[in-house]
């Protein structure tokens, strides 16, 4: 029977904890909803250079496979 309370007030503990937890995320995504819905659609946040050359030359990939866009084949 002591047991059962002791589980029972560390359940009880943890759901408030949980409770408190969930309530700031709420809060947290309210605020981030918020700055999303102010920000001004089509721009980005971060400063942007604008490529010197204008044109993209190859691509890298992650599986390191190069391909020249200009003649559109893959080097390799």
């Amino acid at each position: 029977e002591e047991l059962l309370a002791q589980f029972m007030q560390t359940t009880m503990s943890h759901q408030k904890s949980t409770d408190a937890v969930i309530q700031n995320l709420e809060v947290q995504m309210g605020q981030l909803a918020k700055q999303m819905a102010e920000k001004p659609t089509g721009t980005f946040r971060a400063n942007t250079e604008k490529n010197p050359k204008e044109e993209c030359k190859a691509v890298v990939t992650r599986s390191q496979k190069q391909e020249d866009v200009e003649a559109n084949r893959v080097l390799q």
